[in-house]
């Protein structure tokens, strides 16, 4: 059957996926047809026809915040490791950083180096320090101390 000079397929009450076809909207001159169809969720949305056969769309784009959401709490649970991100122990410095160290910076109104690392959310203060170099130590001897065991462990563990 042919509608507005457009081979007509019909689709109504058939699924793709969550979303059902209800209604045709026949499209203008330029403008793709389209299926009115109802999701699972209750949404209804707007579809070219070929899109629905073609199964670019499954639902209303319900699926994919859960999708999504599902995937970001599956990143984060990977990459933490006894409360802190595993990602943010490996990371280099900031590339503003002043000192060109991460955890080390240059705080002005004390006119000294302060050292400090991050643990589980909470950052330990190292002390400051007149020389850069004393500063540095003092991190990487604190990397060395609460950084590396976790990375350790991480490995052990997989």
């Amino acid at each position: 059957m042919s509608r507005g000079g457009h081979n007509f397929i019909d689709l109504t009450g058939q699924r793709f996926g969550d979303l059902i076809a209800i209604t045709y909207n026949p499209g203008t001159k330029h403008d793709h047809s389209t299926w009115t169809c109802k999701c699972s969720c209750g949404r209804t949305i707007e579809v070219p026809g070929y899109a629905l056969r073609a199964g670019y769309y499954k639902s209303c784009g319900c699926k994919r915040d859960i999708k999504r959401d599902k995937g970001a709490k599956e990143h984060i649970k990977k990459d933490r490791v006894a409360g802190t991100r595993k990602s943010a122990l490996i990371q280099k410095a900031h590339k503003d950083s002043s000192s060109g160290v991460k955890g080390v910076c240059w705080v002005k109104s004390r006119k000294r180096w302060n050292a400090y690392i991050t643990i589980a959310g909470k950052s330990k203060n190292l002390g400051y320090f007149i020389d850069k170099e004393d500063a540095i130590k003092a991190r990487k001897d604190a990397e060395e101390k609460y950084h590396k065991p976790l990375l350790e462990d991480d490995n052990n563990g997989k």
